[in-house]
């Protein structure tokens, strides 16, 4: 899919999710979103970087509520998490998806296939010619189903 390789996002706030949302960290990772998600970091110290870097924090603290910068997430289910943020801060989840490590966060680079002979299974390879890699923990993309069954998930949620 041709998304795996748009250049990297621009338009999505900058965030910071508490240890209590690592779901929805990575699902606004995969939407293009750079995510600061880092389960050693408490609420004040997570509010303070957040603050340090310009993030906006999401939390589900109930001590950070009260914070200007910071969105308090009623839900515990992903899906309603996932509205909350674009009811509060809307940006296209299509336009930059998939540009960002799900595990990391770091911007994909674009790699030719030479790249990956060796890095992917011998099927996703002789299958695919476009791939992207993370040029931090060194993870593989490329499109295969999950970009279709996440954009039907956004669809389900009227994203």
């Amino acid at each position: 899919m041709d998304e795996l390789f748009k250049s990297a996002p621009q338009s999505a706030p900058k965030f910071a999710a508490d240890r209590m949302l690592a779901r929805l960290a990575r699902w606004l990772r995969l939407l293009g979103a750079d995510v600061l998600f880092d389960p050693a970091l408490g609420g004040a110290k997570l509010l303070a970087r957040a603050r340090a870097e310009g993030r906006l924090t999401l939390t589900r603290d109930k001590r950070l509520r009260t914070a200007p910068d910071a969105l308090y997430i009623e839900s515990h289910l992903f899906r309603d998490q996932l509205r909350e943020v674009f009811a509060r801060f809307p940006f296209d989840p299509r336009r930059d998806a998939f540009t960002r490590c799900s595990h990391c966060n770091e911007p994909l680079a674009v790699v030719g296939r030479d790249a990956v002979v060796r890095r992917v299974p011998p099927f996703v390879y002789a299958s695919h010619e476009r791939f992207a890699l993370c040029p931090r923990c060194g993870r593989v993309y490329w499109g295969a189903t999950h970009p279709e069954r996440i954009r039907g998930e956004l669809d389900s949620m009227g994203l």
